[in-house]
């Protein structure tokens, strides 16, 4: 649990969020002024990560965020980030559309981590032989789930013989960042110059508003509801104290399993049981809404609240991802990062592409650009390329895209539980990804079985 060990001062916290605000500042300012940054979309907290890499103390050392600390907040964020998910109302309704996606996300877990593991075996009996294998597996975790996640595994590896693996996990995530806004956009385009846009003619351009990413004429926001009286406490605080308390809990849960663990003599899987805080965060969040639900507490919580609240985490995320990339231990390991980081963006786009194309008969183009930004950068990265195609969200691709992630995640559960195995099961960690390499072959082609019975297209 070295994320939640690491020492510094209130200072040095405080400053560290000051820097990441006034960061978000300068990338908003960048995506206004910038022509190139409009065309492709790069977001905001994408671009302040970057300016961030470049002056922080892995660039040219003008301001104070070190890959150490940032990696805390990255960890910390992302059990924020799942709270506040959990703690909106649970949809009824999944549908088969979605159930499609979830398959098509686990089919693109499963080949990125496939190809992942073969590049890292191919380098380590040639001419890297000292090269942790388990780094093929970041390519999924960076790419399709998230750069938490991809820096708290990395991090668990660190003692097993992975050095710097948390920063590695980042830089994946920077890799499948650039992927998402860059090839992801001229996919997009490309596709609506062919007229496979529904909505989107291919001689109207997007609005200003999209591209420059500030409103001009900002209107009320008429969803969203005010649940107390600020005379007694500020609605938005309120849910904001919501999710700090589902976190104190979830720590207290974890330091039980903790006790639990050593208890029962299993104190090698207490690193491991840190570095899923985020899966026991996400449980826990849910769990208390049904308890919101059945005590009539849920009047007083607010989805699109928590959804901005989830928003800001993700911002402050992946600003902190990106400036905590050193370009020392980009220089270590640029071979494998670079050689599986490209082969798995190819491979994902072409699985996602023919799967698509299998599966549905209406809104193909959106559905691709949805799922491989997700697959590729985080879900905003795919709602991101989604906007370009539906501005005001009439398909129902969206709801796909998040519904699909929930069951993807329940579904991709076992694969986080199968990665640790190596290292706490094997005493030759490199004999254990070999296996982990057939299981996922297996689990792949069991997916794919069952995909013959569910892809026949639908007409919704």
């Amino acid at each position: 649990m070295e994320s939640w060990a690491l020492e510094f001062t209130a200072r040095e916290f405080f400053l560290d969020f000051a820097w990441l605000g006034a960061l978000l500042i300068v990338g908003t300012v960048l995506r206004k002024k910038i022509p190139i940054l409009q065309k492709y979309l790069i977001p905001a907290n994408l671009l302040a990560g970057t300016v961030g890499l470049l002056i922080g103390m892995n660039g040219l050392g003008w301001i104070d965020l070190t890959s150490d600390r940032l990696g805390v907040y990255v960890y910390h964020l992302l059990a924020l980030l799942f709270i506040a998910l959990g703690l909106r109302a649970p949809k009824k309704r999944l549908g088969l559309s979605s159930i499609k996606f979830g398959l098509i996300f686990i089919a693109s877990y499963l080949v990125q981590a496939i190809i992942g593991l073969v590049i890292a075996f191919v380098l380590i009996y040639t001419i890297m032989p000292d090269l942790f294998a388990g780094i093929g597996l970041l390519a999924p975790l960076s790419f399709g789930m998230n750069p938490g996640i991809a820096y708290s595994i990395g991090q668990n590896w660190e003692p097993f013989g992975f050095p710097y693996g948390g920063i590695v996990g980042l830089t994946f995530a920077a890799f499948g960042f650039l992927a998402a806004y860059t090839l992801g956009i001229w996919l997009v385009r490309l596709g609506i110059r062919r007229g496979e846009a529904k909505y989107v003619d291919a001689d109207e351009g997007l609005s200003e508003d999209v591209l420059s990413g500030l409103v001009k004429n900002p209107k009320g926001n008429s969803d969203e509801k005010i649940t107390t009286s600020s005379e007694s406490i500020e609605s938005f605080t309120f849910h904001i104290g919501l999710i700090g308390f589902t976190y104190v809990v979830t720590y207290g849960f974890l330091k039980m399993m903790e006790a639990g663990l050593i208890w029962i003599g299993a104190e090698q899987e207490i690193p491991t049981l840190w570095s899923f805080h985020f899966i026991a965060a996400a449980i826990l969040a849910i769990a208390m809404r049904k308890v919101f639900d059945s005590t009539r507490v849920s009047a007083y919580v607010d989805d699109v609240t928590m959804t901005r609240c989830s928003n800001l985490f993700m911002d402050f995320m992946i600003v902190a991802s990106v400036a905590a990339i050193s370009f020392a231990v980009v220089a270590i390991y640029w071979v494998p990062l670079l050689s599986i980081s490209v082969f798995a963006i190819i491979a994902t786009w072409i699985l996602i592409k023919m799967m698509t194309k299998s599966a549905f008969r209406q809104f193909r183009l959106e559905r691709f650009a949805a799922i491989f930004g997700n697959m590729t950068g985080t879900l905003q990265s795919g709602l991101v390329l989604l906007r370009i195609l539906d501005p005001t969200m009439k398909s129902p691709v969206s709801f796909n895209l998040v519904y699909g992630s929930g069951l993807a995640l329940v579904l991709g559960f076992p694969l986080l539980i199968l990665i640790n195995a190596p290292v706490h099961y094997f005493s030759d960690p490199n004999e254990g990804f070999l296996a982990v390499l057939f299981t996922l072959i297996l689990y792949l082609g069991l997916i794919m079985f069952f995909w013959q019975y569910l892809k026949k297209p639908n007409r919704s």
